[in-house]
């Protein structure tokens, strides 16, 4: 992860050098972004942690409690402040803040974490080295260097989703009439951890009608006739896995079968159309087409997909409108998805990673439907 560190200190120099930004400071309060720059992250309550970087020096606020477990991972080249309880860290920030920044500058700009809180970011302002400080968010950065996994990811990635696939083996294994959607959720979350998840990210488990409703949450309904949506990912190495399929108990009508026959083939359309170059929009219109062309362009309720990396959700996302070019390196799902309020919905989802011949899906489990005996 010191390589995500080494390449946003590097952006920082390039705004410098290209005059954009004079004095920037990019101040990363604990989760997701600061695991991604360091590989680990304390726990993000009341107390402030700040890791503080300018183009070419980084310093670390943190509470006396944390330094020991964070020593390891700062490293060289970042020099550490640590506060206790009772004098707070008000003092700590500001001299950190004015060991980064140049003495005689009247104005710079710090970049704050996107999901910092409120209150720390009202800390950060008052420590400002600077006369006139102007506040961008940090994504602004790391973002465009999030977007594209590198060697290590790609294996992360690849890791995480075969660990969902056995999380996935073990839903569909579990399904039975008269099982209820908690269970099978129990079936899967203890297959990603035998699988050796750190943990999971999510398992919606929907029986019936539930799978009508895109993000149903497991309860007690028990298994009866009718369609099962498994949508399930977990975490390995700090990388998301994301994947859905579908399954059902007893005999499916034909207006089942025409819906996850449209909803495949719009899957199948999406990934066609996924190339190095095109549009991020393209793969979304695609997939759509070939649900609209079916009569069901109205029950497709939501974007084609989203990028994956160390959160589930993050960019690119595939939705019309972005324009954003597809690139290699780039990881994200197609999750085409028809949905009959009160009947039945069907949703299937592959992650791909982009290569230079187009899309590698990380899954290694088919789509066909799955059938239960009644």
């Amino acid at each position: 992860m010191r390589t995500a560190f080494t390449r946003l200190q590097r952006r920082l120099s390039e705004l410098v050098r290209e005059g954009r930004d004079l004095h920037p400071i990019v101040a990363i309060t604990p989760g997701v972004e600061f695991w991604y720059l360091l590989g680990t992250s304390p726990v993000a309550d009341e107390r402030p942690t700040y890791l503080l970087i300018a183009p070419e020096r980084a310093a670390l606020v943190v509470p006396h409690l944390n330094l020991e477990a964070l020593t390891p991972a700062v490293g060289e080249g970042v020099r550490t402040w640590a506060w206790g309880d009772a004098e707070g860290p008000s003092a700590a920030l500001r001299e950190a803040l004015g060991y980064l920044a140049e003495a005689t500058a009247a104005s710079g700009r710090i970049y704050f974490s996107d999901g910092g809180r409120y209150d720390h970011f009202r800390l950060l302002s008052q420590a400002s080295p600077y006369a006139r400080t102007d506040f961008a968010l940090a994504n602004e950065l790391l973002g465009p260097l999030r977007l594209c996994k590198a060697g290590e990811e790609q294996e992360f990635l690849a890791r995480s989703a075969a660990i969902c696939d056995r999380g996935m083996q073990a839903g569909l294994a579990a399904l039975r009439p008269g099982v209820t959607e908690r269970e099978v959720a129990e079936a899967i979350r203890a297959a990603f951890m035998a699988g050796g998840a750190d943990r999971e990210a999510f398992i919606l488990v929907a029986f019936g009608p539930h799978s009508a409703y895109p993000h149903h949450q497991p309860g007690e309904t028990p298994l009866a006739e009718g369609p099962v949506l498994l949508d399930i990912g977990c975490y390995r190495d700090g990388y998301a896995s994301d994947m859905t399929r579908m399954a059902y108990l007893g005999e499916p009508s034909s207006e089942f079968l025409e819906v996850f026959a449209a909803v495949e083939r719009a899957l199948q359309a999406g990934l066609e159309s996924v190339r190095p170059g095109t549009p991020c929009q393209s793969v979304d219109r695609a997939a759509r087409r070939q649900i609209a062309e079916r009569g069901f362009g109205d029950r497709f309720i939501h974007r084609t997909g989203h990028g994956i990396g160390i959160e589930v959700h993050e960019a690119p996302s595939i939705v019309e409108g972005n324009e954003t070019p597809i690139a290699v390196g780039m990881a994200f799902s197609i999750e085409p998805g028809i949905y009959l309020p009160g009947r039945f919905g069907v949703r299937l989802e592959e992650i791909v990673l982009v290569e230079d011949e187009g899309p590698r899906i990380l899954s290694g489990l088919p789509r066909a439907l799955y059938r239960v005996p009644a």
